[in-house]
């Protein structure tokens, strides 16, 4: 065997070496990575509702509208409250709404957010203790994803769990896993994971609720050949 061929054959064995190292390398950190089946954003809503049965004789919002602490969203004239008011069962300072004249109730918003649902619009008789509206509260968006998850998995799942969320502009942020709920459907058990992001709270009024979008979710991937990936990684600047 010439110098030349037995050069050949090294670097042959060189580069079989490399590419064998390379997809075990690529397989094994593919291990630590479940897909979800399904993802999309949602939002912690607050009810607005009323004590007293009335109409709704002005109405200031609509869905989608931006509320703030204090902002009027409803106006509702009650003949039930200005009967308990002059009976004196109740008092001005007993009530859970502002009170106008004496038979109307001011709906105020509780906390910043946007509006999420209109169940009564002017003009509407409203029952008491009815849920005149939803308000999307300001901060509180976060991801609800599928997965299918095993024992194994969940042995390998962190305390500290993240998952990468990839959202509708092509951009991927990392959100915080914070709860966990386990179903079973068809025979086979699904895992509903909540997760929370500063970054995603942010963009509440960016994307709407019911938002679909990609997500990742991370595993404990220990072993000799996850150090190596990440020393070999680390060499190339591959994070």
């Amino acid at each position: 065997m010439t110098w030349r061929k037995r050069i050949g054959l090294i670097v042959g064995l060189i580069f079989v070496l490399a590419l064998s190292a390379g997809l075990t390398m690529y397989v094994n950190n593919n291990n630590g990575k479940i897909t979800g089946m399904s993802a999309s954003l949602m939002a912690t809503d607050y009810p607005v509702g009323t004590d007293y049965s009335g109409t709704i004789t002005k109405q200031y919002v609509k869905v989608g509208d931006a509320v703030k602490p204090g902002q009027p969203l409803f106006e509702i004239e009650s003949p039930i409250l200005a009967r308990d008011l002059a009976q004196g069962l109740v008092t001005k300072d007993s009530l859970s709404h502002e009170l106008k004249g004496n038979n109307t109730l001011v709906i105020t918003a509780t906390n910043s957010g946007q509006v999420d649902s209109v169940a009564f619009t002017a003009g509407a008789f409203v029952p008491a203790n009815s849920t005149i509206a939803t308000v999307q509260q300001a901060g509180t968006m976060y991801v609800s994803a599928d997965f299918v998850l095993t024992a194994k998995d969940y042995a390998r799942l962190p305390t500290n769990a993240t998952m990468d969320v990839l959202l509708p502009n092509n951009t991927t942020i990392v959100a915080k896993v914070s709860q966990l709920k386990v179903t079973t459907q068809n025979g086979e058990a699904r895992t509903t994971v909540q997760a929370y992001s500063p970054d995603l709270a942010k963009g509440a009024g960016v994307f709407a609720v019911g938002t679909p979008v990609g997500t990742t979710l991370y595993l404990k991937n220990n072993g000799v050949v996850t150090d190596v990936t990440h020393t070999v990684t680390g060499w190339l600047g591959i994070k």
